[in-house]
This record gives structure tokens, C-alpha cells and sequence, in this order.
């Protein structure tokens, strides 16, 4: 059975709901922005190949590939989508590489977790 990477989202809910459990807060809160990214990103990026609009191929670029292909659609609720991934693919870099994160990471985590939900709600009506 395959995964279902909207799984990823209801994971970052939960340690957005509450970060201090199971870990250190900041760590829950990155993961929860990393997982919001990945729930959007890949459910994005299956949807696109299973309908044969792009070939990812395993590799780092695969990222811009699907979100450069949302983004540059001519229907702009494709347009929303790419745009939503682009953010929370910057939201994403930040949390896994930064070692200092600007800002507030709850507040950034809850922005990511609202984001990939309306990412994959925008998804589910294509």
C-alpha cells in the first residue's frame, strides 16, 4: 500500500497543537514545518505524474520541477498551488538548515501547517 503523504500534514498538526510533546519545542515546531512542506510537495507532485504532466526524477531539482510546474500553469488555481509550495518550501529550508530561525518558528509552523491545507484542499479540486 502506498503512503499517503497528507499523512505528513496531520503529524505537523499534532506537534503544532502541542511542540513541547514529544521533544524539545523548537525541534517539534521545525518538524512540523518540514512535514507541512512534504505533505503539499509530494501529494503535488504525484497528482502531476500519475496524470502524466511531469516525470520527476528522485533528484533535489524535483522540487523546483513541481513547483515551477504548478506555478507557471495558465490556470491560476495551479498558480495558487505553485506559489503555496514555493513558500513553504522556503518556510522548509529554513527550519531544516537554518541554525537560528527569524522570527517566531510558532507562528511560521502554524502559517506552514494553513498553507499545505489549502494546498491539498486546491489539489483535491483540480
Amino acid at each position: 500500500m502506498s503512503f499517503d503523504w497528507a499523512d505528513y500534514l496531520k503529524l505537523a498538526e499534532a506537534l503544532t497543537r502541542d511542540p513541547s510533546s514529544p521533544g524539545p519545542e523548537e525541534a517539534s515546531l521545525r518538524t512540523a514545518i518540514s512535514r507541512a512542506y512534504y505533505a503539499a510537495y509530494r501529494s503535488a507532485s504525484n497528482l502531476a505524474a500519475s496524470r502524466g504532466e511531469l516525470v520527476p526524477a528522485g533528484l533535489a531539482s524535483d522540487h523546483g520541477l513541481v513547483i515551477n510546474h504548478f506555478r507557471y500553469a495558465a490556470d491560476p488555481a495551479r498558480q495558487k498551488i505553485g506559489t503555496g509550495l514555493s513558500r513553504l518550501r522556503g518556510n522548509r529550508n529554513k527550519a531544516d538548515y537554518d541554525d537560528v530561525l527569524s522570527g517566531r518558528p510558532a507562528a511560521t509552523a502554524q502559517s506552514s501547517v494553513t498553507l499545505a491545507r489549502n494546498v491539498l484542499t486546491a489539489l483535491g479540486s483540480l
